[in-house]
C-alpha cells in the first residue's frame, strides 16, 4: 500500500467513528454534544476530499519527506481507530 491508501484507511476509518459517535448521542438525546461532534465528522469528511485532491503523492521525495510522511500516515489510521473504538463504545453506551 502506498501512502494515499493508508491515509484514506485512516481517515475512512474516523469518518465512520465519528457518524456513529454523533448518531448514538442524537439518539441519547444529547443533541448539542452531538453538534460538537459533527466537527469531527466535517474535519475526517474534508480531509478524505483532500486526500484524493493533493498531487505531492506523486512527486518523488526525499527520504526525510517519505519517513516523515509514512508516520503520518501510522499516525492517522491509529486516529481512525481509535475514533472507530469511540463510535462503538458510544453507541454501546448510549444506544
Amino acid at each position: 500500500m502506498d501512502a494515499r491508501q493508508l491515509y484514506v484507511v485512516g481517515l475512512v476509518l474516523g469518518l465512520i467513528g465519528s457518524l456513529v459517535t454523533v448518531v448514538s448521542l442524537v439518539v441519547a438525546g444529547f443533541m448539542t454534544t452531538a453538534v460538537i461532534g459533527l466537527g469531527a465528522t466535517f474535519t475526517f469528511a474534508v480531509s478524505l476530499e483532500n486526500v484524493f485532491t493533493r498531487t505531492d503523492f506523486d512527486r518523488e521525495h526525499s527520504l526525510i519527506y517519505r519517513i516523515v510522511n509514512w508516520g503520518g500516515t501510522v499516525i492517522v489510521v491509529a486516529l481512525g481507530l481509535l475514533m472507530l473504538t469511540v463510535g462503538l463504545v458510544s453507541f454501546r453506551t448510549f444506544v
